[in-house]
């Protein structure tokens, strides 16, 4: 055996030692609040804080090691260097600043910046001093896997999706029972409507993976905590389910307020979330809701179950929206705004579902990314569609 061979053979040995290590000190949690939302920490927490301070020393260290032999120790090993190392060194710094009274979503972001820090400092300092350094695209894959690390610390201490003010059992049970008693039992969908919601919600789950990563860094690196947020609407004959968004409020957004309408000036929406929410990109995660069978691309879009309940009260012809699936993009939203009344909306899904049928709905879909992509960008814009270019197809009824 060479003594290259013995210098990889301890660079493994390194690297399993201090990953057997890392998941020891991180399967525990250490997030406690009071009854008021403040944040304490237990006694331990000092000496577990040193431990995370002596393991983010020392990831530093075999980061550095396997960055210095990258392309000498094998494809595992490079993996290893490029994206399980970073992910990690994220964590560690986390723990680390957390663990000294620095803010949770602080700790994330700091975190990440840290160790992208140290990922910059160490690939410069190797260009200048070895003949074939690392390249920048593995660069850029290394700061990819401290964003993991960022996404590794949320899920480890919360969640990567925030469920806020979900109806109660009693509320689903409530909104479900009174649309059997208007509408019945809703009769199956279109077959050929189905496969074109799940053929195009599968290529764009593909097609659509890059923005996935952008929407993700963007809303993280903003305010660090849960990328999605679950919606709890109501949909097709009238059964509560999570619809997901990408989370365009700050966190917690309705923990005073409850379930509301949110205002177009409204103060809890992050930057990036204005973004989302103007070109619809938000929407993207409901590819997963199309693919499960609980939305489809065009339909009457969907509202919160706690709302529904209400219309209800008001005016219990609202249940005749549910007839079919719920969708990505609707009518009302097309030729309306999002801001019309409950009443003015279930107007116009009550025309989609008398004109429904694969053609309109690729209609609408042509018109919705006319809408977000085009017309909202347009200075002195009304609000509105031309009249002209939304035309009803021949009436039918729901199958």
């Amino acid at each position: 055996m060479t003594a290259s061979d013995d210098n990889i053979q301890d660079f493994g040995q390194m690297s399993s030692a201090a990953y057997g290590i890392i998941c020891r000190c991180m399967s525990k949690q250490h997030l406690q609040t009071t009854e008021k939302g403040a944040r304490t920490l237990p006694r331990q927490d000092v000496l577990e804080t040193a431990i995370y301070a002596v393991v983010t020393a020392g990831l530093v260290f075999v980061l550095w090691l396997s960055l210095e032999r990258f392309g000498r120790s094998g494809l595992g090993l490079n993996i290893v260097a490029v994206l399980v190392l970073p992910a990690f060194l994220t964590r560690a710094f986390e723990r680390v600043l957390f663990g000294l009274f620095i803010p949770q979503d602080r700790s994330y972001r700091l975190g990440f910046l840290f160790s992208t820090a140290i990922l910059i400092v160490q690939w410069l300092i190797l260009r200048f001093i070895q003949s074939a350094p690392l390249g920048f695209p593995w660069l850029l894959l290394a700061i990819f896997g401290a964003f993991f690390g960022g996404l590794l610390a949320t899920s480890l201490n919360e969640a990567l999706w925030e469920n806020n003010s979900p109806p109660s059992e009693h509320v689903r049970e409530e909104v479900y029972k009174r649309h059997l008693e208007i509408i019945g039992m809703p009769k199956l969908g279109q077959f050929g409507k189905r496969l074109f919601d799940v053929f195009l919600a599968s290529a764009g789950l593909v097609i659509f993976s890059p923005l996935w990563l952008t929407c993700s860094f963007l809303i993280w690196i903003e305010d660090p905590g849960p990328l999605l947020f679950i919606k709890n609407s109501v949909g097709k004959g009238g059964v509560n389910f999570h619809q997901l968004k990408f989370r365009t409020m700050e966190r917690a957004a309705e923990r005073f307020t409850g379930p509301v309408m949110s205002s177009e000036a409204d103060g809890r929406v992050l930057v990036v979330g204005r973004v989302l929410r103007k070109t619809a990109l938000d929407e993207l995660p409901q590819l997963i809701n199309i693919l499960l069978g609980e939305m489809s691309f065009v339909g009457p879009r969907p509202q919160r179950t706690v709302l529904v309940r209400g219309y209800l009260e008001q005016m219990p012809e609202y249940a005749i929206r549910h007839r079919v699936l719920p969708g990505l993009a609707g009518l009302a939203q097309v030729v309306g705004d999002y801001y019309l009344t409950p009443r003015q909306k279930l107007r116009f899904d009550r025309l989609y579902i008398q004109h429904v049928g694969l053609l309109f709905d690729i209609k609408l879909i042509l018109l919705a990314f006319l809408l977000a992509f085009w017309y909202r960008w347009q200075k002195g814009w009304n609000g509105r569609l031309p009249r002209w270019l939304v035309r009803y197809g021949s009436k039918r009824s729901p199958k």
